[in-house]
């Protein structure tokens, strides 16, 4: 009888570690996260996504221009290996108009991209426009 209440305190204690080993893993995944869509987010991260809005359609962010909104997809921020963020752009509110970056801190508050990318389906609709 004792021997299987010993066993039971061991194999709970054991489960308690385990649970608790997991559930702070699970805390640390959800503040990277955080973190993540605080930098995507920020004022200063906004500005490289628009100044590179503007460089493909001048009149981005406007009624005239071919790019009239941005929504950050929170779901595939990441970051990169080789350093960066990883940040995909919705526009337009259409989600197979996307734009991708790699958002790079500088040290000093403000950030740069190493690239950005976009669908073959956003690169025609710009071409299209600059034909117009």
């Amino acid at each position: 009888m004792k021997k299987t209440k010993k066993s039971m305190i061991i194999l709970f204690s054991i489960l308690a570690v385990i649970g608790i080993a997991v559930g702070g893993c699970s805390m640390h995944q959800y503040q990277k996260k955080q973190e993540m869509i605080a930098i995507a987010t920020s004022d200063e991260a906004r500005k490289v996504y628009e100044e590179y809005l503007k460089k493909e359609d001048p009149k981005a962010l406007t009624e005239e221009g071919i790019i009239k909104s941005y929504e950050i997809d929170k779901e595939k921020l990441s970051y990169n290996p080789m350093g960066g963020l990883m940040v995909r752009l919705f526009l337009n509110g259409k989600k197979d108009l996307r734009m991708n970056f790699n958002l790079i801190d500088n040290g000093d508050g403000t950030y740069s991209t190493a690239y950005y990318g976009y669908t073959g389906d956003l690169n025609r609709i710009l071409e299209e426009g600059k034909n117009d």
